[in-house]
């Protein structure tokens, strides 16, 4: 091995090592990054469920061209992934709230690491309008209704900027009886809720029903629900037991 050889590859493991105490100095990390040579955010689950989670929502695989917008994109992980697949995306989220800006912090890392040209802004789902950001072909909103003190509001503030396709990930509520019914759980909201610690274990989760109901009310044409919480009939076993609500994850498609 020659000199050159001997310090390109001094140089590569004095990077790699870098890499590696950034990403410390940022954790605990939500989403599972990989940055090559072995680096990674989380563990390989983590990795599985996030890729299950994407196969589950339906999204086109080429967006070239699309312009899309991330509602509570966090560390920007569904974002980059959109970028990916060729959209022109705007990420929003109210970042900062209740952990001391890791997350925005692990969204501006990422975004340097990927060289990255996605928009980003403060902003909460309730403030969202077409004035202030435009109308986007394709809007995903993942992981963020049940956190919302006004669910259906936040609804119509996503059809006021859907010009095509929202893809909505939410929690579902799974009751022992009356599943059919359009109903929500009662939540105050993050904030109220983490001041007051607040006992609920699934936030503003709704019925199937309720989800369908609140999207047309909102001004949606059409709504298909194309992943259903799964074990629903274990859930509802469980729920009947305890006399509590069950839950499970669904993804939504809601036409303009």
């Amino acid at each position: 091995m020659s000199v050159h050889d001997q310090t390109g590859k001094g140089d590569l493991v004095s990077s790699i090592e870098a890499l590696k105490a950034d990403i410390a100095a940022l954790s605990p990390w939500h989403s599972p990054f990989d940055l090559g040579n072995g680096i990674v955010t989380k563990h390989a689950r983590a990795a599985k469920r996030f890729a299950r989670r994407l196969r589950l929502f339906h999204i086109p695989n080429d967006l070239t061209g699309k312009r899309v917008l991330d509602v509570g994109t966090w560390d920007g992980f569904f974002a980059f992934e959109l970028e990916r697949r060729g959209a022109n995306v705007l990420a929003i989220d109210i970042w900062g709230d209740g952990d001391d800006g890791l997350a925005f912090k692990q969204f501006q890392f990422m975004h340097k690491m990927k060289n990255s040209r996605i928009a980003y802004q403060r902003m909460d789902v309730h403030q969202v309008n077409p004035e202030a950001i435009g109308k986007f072909d394709l809007v995903l909103c993942a992981g963020v209704l049940y956190h919302c003190r006004h669910p259906l509001l936040a609804l119509e503030k996503l059809r006021s900027v859907t010009d095509g396709l929202l893809i909505l990930e939410t929690v579902a509520m799974i009751p022992a009886w009356h599943g059919s019914s359009p109903m929500i759980m009662f939540f105050p909201g993050d904030k109220e809720a983490i001041a007051t610690k607040w006992p609920g274990r699934f936030c503003a989760g709704a019925t199937l029903p309720w989800i369908r109901a609140a999207m047309l009310s909102a001004g949606f044409k059409r709504v298909e629900h194309v992943y259903r919480p799964s074990m629903a009939w274990w859930k509802k076993s469980i729920a009947l037991i305890t006399n509590t609500p069950n839950y499970g994850r669904s993804v939504t498609h809601a036409f303009t």
